[in-house]
């Protein structure tokens, strides 16, 4: 395996970010359907990864999972992978 990218990471947490804040404003925002196609279109760009690739994205998520002060975020960040297919239910 080739050394990651040191790009990977921070692009991951962004991503990762962007979903957080779409997924609160669901709750909060007068339009939770933009919101929630949002939310949509991230899945379905992850979708077209290869297996390999969400391999490795839900690795990186993972990562960043573990080094996360416990609380909320880090829930959410271990729950990612999963709630955005890039592992199967209970793979991870």
């Amino acid at each position: 395996m080739t050394a990651t990218d040191p790009l990977v990471k921070p692009l991951t947490e962004i991503v990762i970010e962007l979903a957080w804040l779409l997924e609160c404003s669901i709750d909060a925002d007068g339009e939770p359907r933009a919101a929630a196609k949002t939310l949509d279109w991230i899945a379905f760009v992850f979708d077209h990864l290869t297996p390999d690739q969400r391999e490795r994205l839900a690795g990186v998520v993972s990562r960043i999972a573990a080094e996360a002060d416990p609380g909320e975020r880090r829930r959410y960040l271990a729950a990612f992978p999963e709630a955005f297919g890039l592992v199967d239910d209970g793979e991870e």
